[in-house]
C-alpha cells in the first residue's frame, strides 16, 4: 500500500487490506480514515477481531527450540558466508549472534504464524532459489580435480571450513556406502552430511564426513574407503567433535 493517496472504497474491503490496517503498515492518514469505516462494518470488524485473537494466541505460545540438525545447517551456511570473498561477514561468532537474535526470540511465533496461515517457508541462508523454469547450472569438476586436503589427526578441525557444504563422496561414491561405513563404526546419522570430501590423513587416502553434533558443534568422522563397511569398525580412522563448548 506504499504510496497510496486515497482511502479505498468499501465495504467490502479485501482481507489483505484489513490485515495491512491491523498490522499498521498503511500510511497514517489513510489508516485514520479507514479504521472507523472498517470497525463500523460487521464483516470487516469480524476479520479484525480474528486477527487480534490470532496474534494473542501466537504471543502466548511457549518458545519453540530449534532442532539441532537445523541449527547445524544454519551454522554451516554461516561458516560458508564467513569465508573470504563470499560475504561481508566480520566473523562467524558475530554471524551466529545475529542468527540467534533473528531466530531465537521470534522463532516460535514465526513458525506458529506460518502454520496458522498455511504458509510454507523454504529458507536457504546466503542463497536464492533459481526460477523453476531455469536450467540448473552444470556441476563443475574443480572439486574432483583438486588434490585432497593433507591433514594430520590433530588438524581435523582446521578442515571444517573447507569441507562444510562439499558433497564429494570420492571413493565412497554413494550415500548408501557412507551410511554403511558409519554403521560399522557404531555412528548413527540421519540425512545428508553437512559436508563430505576425500582427504589425505597422514599419507593415507580417506574420506572425511562432517555430521551435526548440536548447536555450533560438528562431529568429524574420517573413514578408510578400502576397509570400512557395515560390519567393519576398523574402517573408522578418526572420530572427534569440534565447535563451541
Amino acid at each position: 500500500m506504499t504510496g497510496m493517496e486515497r482511502v479505498p472504497m468499501g465495504p467490502p474491503w479485501s482481507v489483505d487490506l484489513i490485515a495491512d490496517l491491523h498490522a499498521g503498515v498503511l500510511p497514517p492518514e489513510v489508516a485514520a480514515q479507514l479504521r472507523p469505516r472498517v470497525e463500523a462494518d460487521a464483516e470487516a470488524s469480524e476479520v479484525l477481531r480474528a486477527l487480534d485473537a490470532t496474534l494473542e494466541d501466537l504471543h502466548s505460545l511457549p518458545p519453540v527450540p530449534m532442532p539441532d540438525h537445523v541449527a547445524a545447517r544454519i551454522d554451516a551456511a554461516l561458516a560458508a558466508e564467513a569465508r573470504p570473498g563470499i560475504a561481508p561477514v566480520v566473523s562467524l561468532s558475530d554471524a551466529r549472534r545475529r542468527r540467534n537474535r533473528r531466530l531465537g526470540m521470534g522463532g516460535g511465533v514465526l513458525v506458529a504464524a506460518a502454520a496458522a496461515f498455511g504458509i510454507v517457508l523454504a529458507v536457504s541462508p546466503g542463497a536464492q532459489q533459481p526460477p523453476a523454469n531455469d536450467a540448473a547450472p552444470a556441476p563443475t569438476s574443480k572439486q574432483s580435480e583438486a588434490p585432497p586436503l593433507a591433514l594430520k589427526r590433530d588438524e581435523l578441525g582446521s578442515a571444517v571450513g573447507e569441507v562444510l557444504g562439499a558433497q564429494n563422496y570420492g571413493p565412497l561414491e554413494t550415500p548408501d556406502r557412507l551410511t554403511g561405513c558409519l554403521k560399522g563404526g557404531g555412528i548413527t546419522s540421519s540425512g545428508t552430511p553437512l559436508g563430505i570430501s576425500p582427504i589425505d590423513l597422514e599419507g593415507r587416502s580417506a574420506v572425511m564426513a562432517i555430521l551435526p553434533a548440536g548447536l555450533g558443534k560438528y562431529r568429524l568422522v574420517v573413514l578408510d574407503p578400502a576397509t570400512c563397511g557395515p560390519d567393519r569398525q576398523e574402517g573408522v580412522l578418526a572420530d572427534t567433535t569440534v565447535g563451541q563448548r
